[in-house]
């Protein structure tokens, strides 16, 4: 799954039921769904129950799935018992993860917020010591279950460049390109983004997109903001990437998503790619 071609799929609503959104992509022909496993309509103890219903709506329809884990965990927390749990509860996602045949696992760098300024300054070290220290408990249970997981990037407090290329290389694992949190990191520079692009080159494995004006992660549909989405999805075709893209656009207007999908096809259709 997940070669060959770039595919197409949606994250979900995770206030809305999970079936209804699978229906959904089901009825609209996405490539595949996005789960982002989180409160309140997808936890692991409402989706666990529905596991053998999900993955046969999936597997009837050949509808990919790749699961998120919740973007405001806190993987390098600086107390060690509240970093654990928060271990835990991502290894409760690689468990629904198993349930639904899914092979990528998206992971957020660190979660800023509530947190010691000074944590993300001085002692930034730490930080990225305990990050890493997560990234190697998940990443032993998902490689026992041959999943691979998909580090995605948000903002220079959270990984700089060359943070999150230590921690891809470091423990061999792939990035998630969120295309909206680099706009913004980079406020809206464009050549900065496809730079950062570049940067990435072959250790993306998965890639985020929704627009934004440059100055916050505002999840808009494709063309409603400033990033030149012709120029990223000519970079990522110029590193050969050929796999999953997940349309990010927070609308509960649907119609925005469906427009969001045609606007990235016609640019890649385009291009050539596909």
């Amino acid at each position: 799954m997940f070669t060959g071609s770039m595919h197409i799929g949606f994250m979900n609503n995770p206030w809305l039921p999970v079936l209804d959104e699978i229906k959904f992509a089901i009825e609209n022909k996405f490539d595949f769904i996005e789960i982002t496993v989180e409160y309140p309509e997808a936890m692991p103890e409402r989706l666990l129950p529905l596991c053998k219903e999900i993955r046969n709506a999936l597997r009837k329809s050949g509808l990919g799935v790749i699961c998120h884990v919740p973007w405001y965990f806190h993987m390098a927390h600086p107390y060690p018992s509240v970093r654990l749990c928060y271990v835990s509860e991502t290894l409760n996602v690689i468990e629904v993860a198993r349930f639904l045949d899914a092979t990528k696992i998206v992971i957020h760098t660190e979660f800023a917020e509530g947190l010691p300024s000074k944590y993300f300054g001085e002692n930034r070290n730490e930080m990225i010591r305990n990050f890493s220290l997560s990234l190697d408990n998940i990443k032993e249970k998902a490689n026992e279950y041959g999943m691979s997981i998909m580090l995605e990037n948000t903002d220079d407090k959270a990984a700089t460049l060359s943070e999150l290329i230590w921690l891809l290389d470091s423990k061999n694992i792939k990035a998630t390109l969120d295309v909206g949190h680099a706009f913004s990191n980079y406020h809206g520079d464009n050549k900065a983004l496809t730079d950062f692009i570049k940067a990435l080159g072959n250790r993306i494995g998965h890639v985020h997109l929704s627009d934004n004006f440059g100055s916050g992660d505002l999840h808009l549909p494709i063309g409603v903001g400033r990033i030149c989405w012709r120029d990223v999805l000519s970079e990522l075709k110029n590193l050969g990437y050929d796999e999953s893209i997940t349309l990010e656009v927070h609308s509960p207007d649907r119609d925005y998503l469906l427009l969001s999908r045609n606007k990235v096809l016609r640019i890649l259709r385009d291009l050539g790619s596909v």
